[in-house]
C-alpha cells in the first residue's frame, strides 16, 4: 500500500514540479532486495551517476532495494522530500534559503563542469563566450562548414542555463530574446535535450562532463575560450562553468539504508566511480 501511495505521490509532485506533460516518473532502476524499497529521485542530471552508485552499493548490499524514477526535477525533488514522498532527494542547485526551511536537509556530494556541446558530425572544437551568445542570438547560424547550427536549450530554470547567464555577461538577454522569438526547440529534461543533442546533425546544446561519460553520449565536448572542461582545470578554477549536485532529504524520513548509501557515495569506492566519469567529489 505505502509503494502505491508513494508512486501516486511521485508523479503529482512531477506535475506540480514542472510546467511540461512530457516529463514523466518511470522506473529506470529496481534491485531485488527483500527489505523495504527506497526511492531517490530528482533532477534528470544526477540519475545516472545515481543509478551508477546505486548499482555500486547494491553489489555490496544485495538485500537492498532502490527505486530511481525518471527526472521530477529539482523542484519535484524539494517538494516530493519535505512531503515525506521519497527517501533521498537529488538536486542540482544548492538550496534557496526559504527551502531551506522546510526540514530538509543538503549534502553535497561532487562538483561538474558545465560544457557547451556539439552533435559529433560538427567539425569545431572550440567556441568563444562571444561566439555561444551570437549564436543563441540568432546573429551567428552556420557552422564553418556552411551547416545550420540547430540549438537544443532548456527552460529557465534548467540549472545548467542558469550558470550560463551567471558566469556569461550577455547570455541572459540573448537567451531571453531567444525564447521570446521561439528561436530554438526547448526541453524539459536533461535526458531528452541529450538524445536530441546526440542525434540531430550540427545541433549545439548545454550538458555536464559526468552525463556525457555516465550516459554515453556521442557527442563532442567543446573547449570554452581555448579552455577545456576537464576535472583539472575546473578543481584549478581556469573552466569558469559547474554545478554542485547533491543529496537531500527529511530528517524523519532517513531509513538507515540510505544513510549506508550516503556513506558510500564519500567512500573510496564512490569516490572513484564519480571520479572515473568526470565528477569532482566534495571532500
Amino acid at each position: 500500500m505505502r509503494n502505491i501511495i508513494l508512486t501516486i505521490a511521485l508523479a503529482v509532485f512531477t506535475l506540480i514540479g514542472t510546467c511540461s506533460p512530457t516529463r514523466q516518473v518511470q522506473a529506470v532502476e529496481t534491485s531485488p532486495g527483500g527489505g523495504e524499497k527506497m526511492i531517490f529521485a530528482g533532477s534528470g542530471v544526477n540519475l545516472s551517476i545515481t543509478k551508477l552508485l546505486a548499482d555500486a552499493f547494491i553489489k555490496q548490499h544485495p538485500r537492498t532495494a532502490i527505486e530511481i524514477p525518471g527526472s521530477i526535477g529539482t523542484r519535484g525533488a524539494i517538494k516530493a522530500v519535505a512531503d515525506k514522498a521519497i527517501h533521498l532527494g537529488l538536486i542540482s542547485r544548492s538550496l534557496k534559503e526559504e527551502e531551506k526551511r522546510q526540514d530538509i536537509t543538503e549534502v553535497p556530494y561532487a562538483q561538474v563542469a558545465i560544457v557547451i556541446a556539439a552533435n559529433s558530425r560538427v567539425a569545431e572544437d572550440t567556441i568563444t563566450t562571444g561566439e555561444l551568445i551570437a549564436i543563441i542570438d540568432g546573429k551567428k547560424n552556420r557552422w564553418q562548414n556552411g551547416s545550420e547550427i540547430i540549438v537544443q536549450v532548456r527552460e529557465k530554470s534548467d540549472s545548467g542555463f542558469q550558470v550560463l547567464e551567471n558566469s556569461i555577461p550577455g547570455f541572459k538577454e540573448a537567451y531571453v530574446k531567444s525564447q521570446e522569438a521561439r528561436r530554438w526547440t526547448m526541453h524539459f529534461t536533461d535526458q531528452e535535450a541529450n538524445k536530441a543533442l546526440a542525434s540531430t546533425p550540427f545541433a549545439l546544446g548545454v550538458t555536464d562532463l559526468g552525463m556525457i561519460s555516465a550516459e554515453q553520449l556521442p557527442v563532442k565536448v567543446l573547449k570554452l575560450n581555448g579552455i577545456a572542461p576537464d576535472p583539472e582545470n575546473l578543481r584549478n578554477g581556469s573552466y569558469p562553468l559547474s554545478r554542485q549536485l547533491s543529496f537531500i532529504y527529511n530528517r524523519d524520513n532517513l531509513p538507515e539504508e540510505a544513510k549506508n548509501f550516503m556513506r558510500f557515495v564519500f567512500s573510496d569506492a564512490g569516490r572513484t566511480i564519480l571520479q572515473a566519469h568526470g565528477y569532482l567529489p566534495m571532500q
